[in-house]
């Protein structure tokens, strides 16, 4: 015995077809000799004026249980089954209608309960599944996204990381948000396409080693972008000629060329859309950067938005971003983590995650 057999004893008691499971559960049968039972009309059952089927303008009262009356009963009423009673037919009409009523009402409480226990169940995967705006192709441009964890694959070891969803339609810009500290979000806005038009920076510095063959490049921001190419420009020099960057092995260093300047490097911050031309063949889907030939692209997503596995530590996404890109033109490829809890190899696709290894922004000894 279940609650199916108890619905079901109740729709068979006023002739209502069954619903779901309990149309395969059995009535109760064997605890009374009549059916329906005779105290079922000799129960008075007086439903809350609020409850489905109360439209009868009964007041509310309380479920009061009596004896039949005289007037009610009949001990001749039942003659093949002697001392057996049963109810007066027209003493039960008006209560049977109200009862049947009440049932009905019942029997739609019970499905609405089930369908609102439905609802609840469903309501935490809906809510807690922040993800699913980020996983739809082709997400459309002019809204507030997160900062993506993932690099794009190219189809040869210099392209940086795994691709994600396109940065949008060209003139649209994307709108997203960065955490920069634990109480405070910056709205950083970023367009997803620019002119194709750039404006060099006009410093030129010198490196501060005389070791090591002299690499020169310059430093060139897409129009329409709000990065000083100056500022960027220095950021650059000021890692690259960082003796724990590649000009501590001896073997190479860096030189800021200003504009109009002879350079055997191209260092550009441009939006997603110029990237991935900048980068093609190689698919960095508007997401990350590269280095294509004597070009090293900076996607300005990057730039402004840093990734996850360096939280909002910018600074320092901007430092491996700068050794990461740079030391494809020395040759370097992609590494794996060497062990969880080493610091992580700066050619190690540290923009896609840092695989247990530990976030560093400078090349390890074993790299130069």
């Amino acid at each position: 015995m279940n609650h199916y057999t108890l619905l079901r004893t109740i729709e068979k008691v006023y002739g209502l077809p069954p619903l779901g499971q309990a149309a395969t559960a059995r009535p109760l049968s064997r605890i009374w000799k009549t059916w329906p039972p005779l105290w079922w009309f000799s129960f008075s059952l007086m439903p809350v004026s609020r409850l489905p089927g109360a439209s009868d303008g009964i007041q509310p009262q309380r479920m009061v249980a009596r004896r039949a009356s005289r007037s009610e009963l009949s001990p001749q009423s039942n003659p093949r089954h002697r001392g057996h009673i049963r109810a007066d037919p027209s003493a039960g009409v008006g209560r049977a209608a109200r009862h049947r009523r009440s049932a009905a009402g019942l029997v739609a409480a019970i499905i609405s309960l089930g369908l609102i226990g439905l609802c609840l169940r469903a309501l935490p995967t809906v809510l807690t599944d922040s993800n699913l705006v980020t996983e739809i192709p082709g997400l459309p441009t002019g809204i507030t996204v997160a900062r993506s964890s993932a690099e794009s694959v190219s189809p040869a070891a210099t392209a940086s990381g795994m691709p994600s969803a396109p940065a949008g339609t060209s003139g649209d810009p994307v709108k997203s948000q960065a955490k920069r500290s634990a109480t405070s979000v910056r709205q950083v806005e970023v367009p997803g396409s620019g002119p194709g038009t750039y404006k060099a920076a006009k410093k030129a510095i010198r490196s501060t080693s005389s070791y090591g063959s002299v690499i020169r490049y310059d430093v060139r921001v897409e129009d329409g972008l709000s990065i000083d190419a100056d500022e960027a420009a220095v950021l650059i020099q000021g890692v690259l000629d960082d003796a724990r960057s590649w000009r501590g092995t001896r073997r190479w260093r860096f030189e800021l060329a200003p504009a109009g300047k002879t350079a055997t490097l191209h260092a550009y911050i441009v939006t997603p859309t110029t990237t991935d031309r900048l980068c093609a063949p190689y698919l960095t889907r508007g997401e990350v950067s590269c280095q294509n030939g004597d070009r090293v692209v900076l996607n300005a997503k990057r730039w402004l938005l840093g990734a996850d596995s360096y939280g909002s530590d910018l600074p320092n996404y901007r430092r491996y971003l700068v050794n990461h890109e740079f030391g494809h033109t020395l040759g370097k490829r992609h590494v794996n983590c060497p062990a969880p809890g080493r610091r992580a190899p700066i050619m190690l696709q540290q923009t896609k995650g840092l695989q247990g290894c530990r976030k560093s922004p400078w090349p390890l000894a074993s790299e130069g």
